[in-house]
């Protein structure tokens, strides 16, 4: 098993919640509906559910994150261990980790309290939906995704975290310079990525760069080899991507989108 996105929970969530994040088709969501058939209909207690969900996780950010800052995020954050050890060498630097799998999450906390890390967190959400619920004026100084889920059959390369939609949804809170820093044990998800930035005007691949922390995570050390990119934000202005689906449609109006 790989990091984030890895368990049937993160899948079942990420096709309860996005529309259009890489692996599903970016259309209005009353379109992908119908050709999916038919208008779902949602209980509403799942309707007071997501929402009550989306409500606390955009608190639990406000309070623990200035409204204008530049972070470091690491999606797939696992146990913590190379995030604690990156806040550890850049105390001056806010760091987030997120996962969807509770008790990595409880482990992670206890590494940054015992090491007294007060700018290191750990948030227990869906990647997409953290992203969309920051504070307005939080932006991206580094994107850390180390040993994703490499979905191998073909069939459900859809469902990989990197495509070019989810680049151009990141860039829309990163600033030109920022770097992403991708490291994965599938040679063929590599490439795959390698193949797809072309595609992405508001990032480039910079092989000159320098792998800034080396800190063998536990995926890192069960795998036999690994490959590394390193990604820089152009100044390219990026394009509105929705990811997360906005509130769930009322009664009043089933296929709305906005």
């Amino acid at each position: 098993m790989h990091g984030f996105g890895s368990s049937k929970v993160a899948a079942t969530l990420r096709r309860t919640v996005v529309v259009n994040c890489g692996h599903a088709p970016r259309l209005p969501l009353a379109t992908y509906q119908r050709q999916k058939g038919a208008l779902p209909t949602y209980k509403p207690e799942f309707i007071a559910h997501v929402a009550e969900r989306r409500a606390a996780l955009r608190a639990e950010l406000a309070a623990m994150l200035p409204a204008d800052a530049p972070i470091v995020l690491e999606i797939g954050s696992g146990h913590g261990h190379f995030l604690a050890r990156y806040a550890a060498e850049h105390p001056a630097k806010l760091c987030v980790g997120v996962d969807l799998i509770g008790e990595r999450i409880v482990r992670a906390k206890k590494k940054a309290t015992r090491a007294k890390l007060t700018h290191c967190h750990f948030v227990r959400a869906e990647a997409r939906e953290l992203i969309e619920a920051l504070p307005a004026g939080v932006t991206f100084d580094e994107v850390w995704v180390l040993f994703p889920d490499p979905w191998p059959k073909k069939r459900h390369n859809k469902n990989r975290l990197l495509q070019p939609s989810f680049f151009e949804f990141i860039a829309g809170r990163t600033r030109a310079g920022a770097r992403l820093y991708f490291r994965t044990d599938h040679a063929e998800y590599f490439q795959w990525v390698v193949a797809a930035m072309p595609r992405v005007h508001t990032w480039r691949v910079d092989p000159a760069s320098v792998w800034p922390l080396e800190h063998e995570t536990v995926f890192q050390a069960r795998a036999p080899s690994y490959q590394s990119l390193i990604a820089i934000r152009t100044a390219d202005p990026a394009k509105p991507v929705r990811t997360v689906l906005p509130p769930l449609p009322g009664p009043a109006d089933p296929t709305s989108s906005a």
